[in-house]
């Protein structure tokens, strides 16, 4: 039991987190707690006395507080709709709905905790072995696994939150917030640097907020911080990764930070490590740095009886202030001979209160049911063992330290391990990045002080392009440690200290222990890349911070190599897991608007995202607006489309290059349809060119592919293609809209000057004429399958041109249609969309486009790639489908599937599906491999609920395949 400090039990710097006069409930697994402000909400259920957080995700064993940093997977819970929220980093607000997570029924009886009875059964790739046969069984497997696996849960009915993006800029960027970070930052700062400095804590300080080492100034240092007009502070922010050219991105909450620096200062500091004996998952046993935070930060001692295992000159002081906080230490074990005088004072302290002194000792195992009971030392020179049980309710782990070099390994910088210090510390780093602190080994607080400001002004000087001053002489007052102290803390499987049962965890996210790690590198999995992979070590939510370290020394020893010849993983952004929604962000892009934008919105259209602008989706009925479309006339707005002015003799030439199909004798007040593939001869964009003049082409592209249409184009002209043609945007000043249906003609003469017959402006020919007052360019085109113009004007005249074509058409039932009816539209012709219906994969034969590549053209981009495809028969068709059921129109994206001898096979997917109100059954698009592609096959889908729906497969347009409608006169 956990309890709260008071009196003279009550530590000088205990509570300073919290202010204990006030406070709050909130609830945990259904159960009312109390909180106070500055409260996490791992610190108040410590408070409260409750040991166990969470299961762990493989045997589902009970875990509790261990680093109380949010470095351990142990204390991951759900808040509301939020799973895997660290309980030790998250602060607890009133009326906070926690839950616990992994365990059902209840966190103290979960069922799946049961699966540690077979544990025999589930050695490391057990999954990869169990599974792989009979494959028909592979559906049912995937079911159990999908349920069983996982931590929280992500509710599909959660409503998106509020993500955003910020970009910084700065001379210096400062990783960690701790004394060798502040001092960086302050140093640079007064050299001119502008500095951005990020630290994951919401209060600076670091370790100095917690431990016996505290700076002497640090509030004064933090206030001029705060103060300083070269200087921005980035608290509760967390560095996700370093990328080339010293670009970094960090996370604060629900904010994803882009920074772009011309110097980095790495002052992240270290992680303390676990030790791995039996049991040492058990909740009661933590970290000493994680015991220091609960009883300085929070004022909470996190049991009444303790034993402190230890290394180093920390543990001493954990020891020391667990006794001041009023907790019973029953014994102290050392693994070194002996300690430094430094820890004099506080070993005759301990001695006097009546606690067991072991030197030259370790713990072996934790001994309980659901927590800590006893813990057993055994001394480490003695073959024999000879043990010495405990009785405690609280272990404390303080035999190392990691330093947290993931960011400088992304770096590229030179990391070896040292033997004296136990560590992997920099060698050498790139130009530009610079470490202080923690992070370059042990030290005191007054040398990460005086290191922290030397690289500060180097970081400072490298930003500002002036020579570096040679590195002053930091005096090394590294603390020592006997030996090789990480190897020291490893107790091997072959030592007979499993007597209790227990198991000893290396990776406490994966479940994966010593015993674990053996048996992998005997099967063969030796490196240390394949040996994360295989038992999936350090993949978890602590991304290795609590295991690697370990893992090495246990795969060095298990292959007879040294710590440097085993190495590392490859350290990889982000260094801490993050929420995809941060990731995504908010959307950066500007959301453009056509002309008419204000009437769509007011006739109470409702709005789409459609690549970069906003559309119309429909306009409250879009199966109605499709039959206007059909028998009578409609109105959509397509100022969305791409549009270019190429002018120049050479402009023919260019066209023949850049489209598949023929352009050298297209007439003037002619338009084509063209197909324009890259040099892979993949699919690239489609639209039409018409010949306004001997020189002049108006060209229409995607809406979603003109930018890119544009920039391809201008690219191949500045190379020397078109002889002089110039390609000028046109985007954004004109308006387009398309009048389509059987009236279309009997509206547009209304307010047309020329003569709109069918001899006067033929199919696929364009006119230049005056459509109420209004210049505009008029193409007669079919991609609805009716009788349609598009009609393009400049901008201004938008809104003038549209209301004008209302009130000419209000007598023939003109209705405006949206993006929606004008999709159904265009599948009942079967008329594909690019990029909907294709993909970088797609080539014009696969896609049914092979009408419009010319392969006897001398040249156009993709004929050389095209060639090899003309002389196979394409492996993949897009065609077309009707459904078996007219009432029911497939999602896009579905699979289409095949039964096969080894059950159900993926042959092929959706892209377009709808119901037809003109045919009055369910039509779509789909690819499929060229043997089921023949009209009248069969084909089976597969819906979202598991069930196979029957489908024929057509050829050709399902409207109107003789194309008459075109040509109404």
């Amino acid at each position: 039991m956990s309890h709260t400090l008071s009196g003279d039990r009550t530590h000088s710097a205990a509570g300073k987190a919290i202010d204990p006069q006030e406070t709050f409930a909130f609830t945990f697994d259904g159960k009312t707690y109390q909180a106070h402000p500055g409260d996490t909400i791992g610190s108040a259920l410590a408070r409260a006395g409750v040991r166990v957080l969470s299961r762990s995700f493989k045997y589902h064993r009970p875990r509790g507080l261990m680093c109380c940093a949010g470095h351990c997977p142990n204390c991951l819970v759900q808040v509301a709709d939020e799973p895997n929220v660290r309980a030790c980093r998250r602060a607890v607000e009133p009326d906070m709905a926690v839950r616990s997570q992994n365990a059902w029924p209840s966190l103290q009886r979960d069922v799946m905790s049961l699966t540690a009875l077979g544990d025999r059964f589930m050695p490391p790739g057990f999954y990869y072995k169990a599974f792989i046969r009979p494959r028909a069984l592979w559906p049912v497997y995937e079911w159990v696994l999908r349920r069983a696996a996982g931590l929280g849960q992500v509710h599909p009915q959660t409503a998106p939150a509020p993500y955003d993006k910020q970009y910084v800029h700065a001379d210096v960027a400062v990783a960690g917030g701790g004394p060798a970070g502040l001092s960086a930052a302050l140093a640079a700062a007064q050299q001119g640097a502008r500095v951005a400095l990020f630290d994951e804590n919401p209060t600076l300080g670091g370790h100095t907020r917690y431990s016996g080492d505290p700076i002497s100034n640090l509030q004064s240092l933090v206030s001029d911080l705060h103060t300083h007009p070269n200087v921005t502070l980035f608290p509760d922010t967390t560095v996700l990764g370093y990328y080339e050219h010293n670009w970094l991105s960090a996370v604060s909450g629900r904010r994803l930070y882009k920074i772009r620096a011309s110097s980095v200062v790495v002052a992240t500091g270290a992680y303390e490590q676990p030790l791995v004996f039996d049991n040492n998952d058990l909740p009661g046993v933590m970290l000493g740095s994680g015991v220091q935070r609960l009883l300085r930060l929070y004022g909470i001692a996190p049991g009444r009886a303790a034993v402190v295992v230890t290394a180093n000159d920390y543990g001493w002081e954990v020891a020391a202030d667990l006794l001041q906080a009023g907790v019973a230490v029953q014994g102290v074990v050392e693994q070194r001979a002996a300690p430094t005088d430094a820890a004099g004072a506080a070993r005759e302290a301990l001695a006097a209160a009546g606690a067991r002194l072991f030197d030259h000792s370790t713990v072996v195992a934790a001994k309980g049911r659901g927590e800590v009971q006893a813990a057993v030392v055994a001394p480490l020179a003695d073959a024999k063992r000879q043990t010495t049980e405990l009785a405690c309710n609280l272990i404390a782990v303080s035999v190392g330290w990691a330093p947290a070099n993931g960011l400088l390994y992304e770096a590229g910088g030179k990391i070896d391990y040292e033997q004296e210090q136990g560590e992997f510390l920099p060698q050498s780093l790139p130009p530009g990045v610079f470490a202080a602190g923690r992070v370059t080994g042990p030290a005191s607080v007054a040398q990460q002080v005086r290191q922290g400001q030397q690289v500060g002004r180097a970081a400072a000087a490298f930003a500002a392009g002036e020579p570096q001053a040679e590195s002053e002489n930091v005096p090394d007052e590294r603390q020592t440690h006997a030996g090789p102290r990480r190897t020291s803390t490893l107790v091997s499987a072959g030592d007979g200290d499993h007597a209790n049962g227990g198991k000893r965890f290396v990776c406490f996210c994966e479940d994966v222990t010593d015993h674990d790690i053996e048996m992998s590198i005997a099967e063969g999995y030796n490196s240390i890349e394949l040996l994360k992979r295989y038992s999936t070590i350090s993949m978890g939510p602590c991304q290795g911070k609590m295991c690697s370290a370990n893992t090495i020394h246990l795969c060095a020893r298990a292959n007879g190599w040294s710590v440097n010849e085993t190495g590392t993983t490859t350290a990889r952004p982000p260094a801490t897991p993050v929420s995809l929604g941060a990731l995504a962000g908010q959307k950066m892009e500007p959301v453009r608007r056509t002309p008419l934008h204000e009437w769509h919105v007011a006739q109470g259209a409702k709005m789409m995202t459609a690549g970069l602008w906003m559309r119309p989706e429909h306009y409250g009925d879009p199966t109605a607006e499709v039959r206007a479309v059909r028998q009578r006339v409609g109105l959509i707005d397509v100022s969305t489309l791409g549009k270019l002015r190429l002018t120049g003799p050479g402009v023919p030439a260019l066209l023949e290059r850049l489209y598949a199909n023929r352009w050298q004798k297209l007439g003037v007040g002619r338009v084509r349809y063209g197909l324009m593939c890259n040099d892979e001869g993949i699919v690239l964009d489609d639209g039409v060119t018409a010949r306004l003049g001997e020189e002049e082409y108006y060209m229409t592209t995607t809406s979603s592919g003109a930018g890119a249409v544009y920039e391809w184009i201008e690219w191949w002209v500045q190379s020397g293609w078109g002889q002089g043609a110039r390609v000028t945007p046109l985007t954004d000043a004109f308006a387009a809209f398309n009048l389509a249906g059987p009236r279309a003609r009997t509206v547009l003469a209304r307010l047309a000057g020329g003569d709109l017959s069918n001899e006067a402006f033929p199919y696929m020919h364009v006119r230049q004429m005056d459509v109420a007052g209004a210049p505009c360019r008029l193409l007669r085109l079919g991609f609805t399958g009716e009788l349609s113009y598009e009609i393009h004007c400049p901008a201004g005249y938008g809104p003038h041109l549209w209301q004008a074509l209302m009130e000419a058409g209000a007598d023939e039932g003109i209705a405006p249609f949206g993006v929606e009816a004008q999709r159904v539209l265009r599948l009942e012709k079967a008329h594909l969309i690019i990029g909907q219906d294709t993909d970088a994969l797609s080539d014009p034969f696969g896609a049914g486009l092979g009408w419009a590549v010319k392969m006897d053209k001398d040249d156009f981009l993709g004929r050389r790639s095209l060639l090899r495809v003309a002389d196979n028969s394409p492996a993949q068709r897009l065609c077309g489908f009707k459904m078996c059921d007219p009432q029911l129109a497939p999602a896009e994206g579905l699979q289409v599937v095949e039964q096969t001898a080894e059950g159900l096979t993926i042959v092929g997917h959706v892209t377009s599906s709808r119901y037809s109100p003109s045919l009055e059954e369910a039509i779509g698009l789909c690819w499929l491999p060229a043997r089921l592609a023949d009209p009248g096959t069969k084909i089976a889908i597969r819906l979202e609920d598991g069930r196979l729906v029957e489908a024929e497969v057509c050829g050709g347009a399902f409207y109107d395949p003789e194309g008459r409608r075109l040509e109404i006169g």
